[in-house]
């Protein structure tokens, strides 16, 4: 997710708030401490303008920096 937030130019505090959650919880899942629930990861991949199932595929980064031209 980290790398997800860095192509986009977003800290935690923008994401948290592109996908209405709580900024710590967006910490703790990029440490791992907690696994997203399918309500968090349907808000993320909205955030990040991507399907669900595209956010959960291994390389999503590759996916979105080709994309986003980076």
């Amino acid at each position: 997710m980290k790398e997800l937030r860095d192509l986009h130019d977003m800290t935690q505090e923008d994401l948290a708030g592109i996908a209405e959650i709580d900024r710590s919880y967006v910490s703790f899942v990029e440490h791992r401490k907690y696994a997203a629930s399918v309500d968090m990861i349907e808000k993320i991949a909205a955030a990040f303008q991507v399907s669900i199932d595209e956010l959960l595929k291994p390389g999503i980064a590759e996916t979105v920096r080709k994309r986003l031209g980076k």
